[in-house]
């Protein structure tokens, strides 16, 4: 059992027409949490979900103090939820994990135990090879274009990342794409609000499909990137 800290935690669970995920998945962030940290708030948003995920939330949130439910009353994306989370944390880290549950426990329990050894805790996939191979190609393409227009050099951009809950506070979230984690971590490093940062590992199982790849979710991370782009190196610093 991983040494408690007496530090704190909001974890963000989005969930779109997880009905038969989510109460499992969040039962399961509630166990590796509390070995973890003494104090700790779970927020699910219910993004919009036509099936019965709102109210297998409203039922564990009522059952457990320490959820809260928000109902999105249309799909909102990762971005928007990641956003309004932030706003609503009471608490010193802040992350944001699927609904889905893909991820090992054993690899949320690493990236959590991290918190306190860097500003940011960035995971990468460990288990690459398991993804189809069109992922594959996609996942390091957009990887390491990243790393060429902002002079990084991350593993990964789309996991999980632990944040202080203050420092991620400092940079200006604006995207509802699944860029939002590419555009919080850059933003933090780029302008110096991290100071640091690690990468860990982490397994997640083979899942097949994804919308990521939709046109239109497509088209929201190349204008995020875009305009994070203009905002990093056309617009005055912060």
């Amino acid at each position: 059992m991983a040494q408690k800290m007496k530090k704190s935690i909001t974890v963000t669970v989005p969930a779109y027409n997880e009905e038969e995920n989510i109460e499992r998945v969040v039962r399961k962030y509630d166990k590796i949490v509390k070995q973890i940290f003494n104090d700790y708030e779970i927020i699910i948003f219910n993004d919009g979900s036509t099936d019965k995920t709102g109210k297998i939330a409203d039922a564990l949130a009522k059952e457990n103090p320490r959820i809260r439910v928000v109902h999105n009353k249309k799909n909102k994306g990762l971005g928007y939820n990641f956003r309004i989370g932030l706003k609503l944390s009471k608490k010193n880290y802040y992350i944001m994990i699927s609904g889905e549950g893909e991820t090992f426990s054993s690899s949320i329990k690493r990236i959590l135990s991290s918190a306190g050894k860097a500003d940011i805790i960035i995971p990468y996939v460990g288990n690459q090879h398991i993804r189809e191979r069109y992922r594959i190609i996609i996942s390091e393409g957009f990887t390491a274009m990243l790393n060429l227009l902002f002079g990084l050099h991350l593993k990964y951009y789309n996991s999980y990342a632990l944040h202080k809950t203050k420092l991620l506070r400092q940079v200006n979230l604006s995207t509802n794409s699944f860029a939002y984690q590419a555009e919080a971590i850059i933003q933090l490093i780029k302008y110096k609000k991290a100071r640091t940062y690690i990468q860990v590992p982490c397994l997640t199982k083979r899942t097949t499909g994804t919308s990521c790849f939709k046109m239109k979710n497509l088209l929201g991370v190349i204008t995020a990137v875009v305009t994070l782009f203009f905002k990093i190196y056309f617009k005055k610093k912060r």
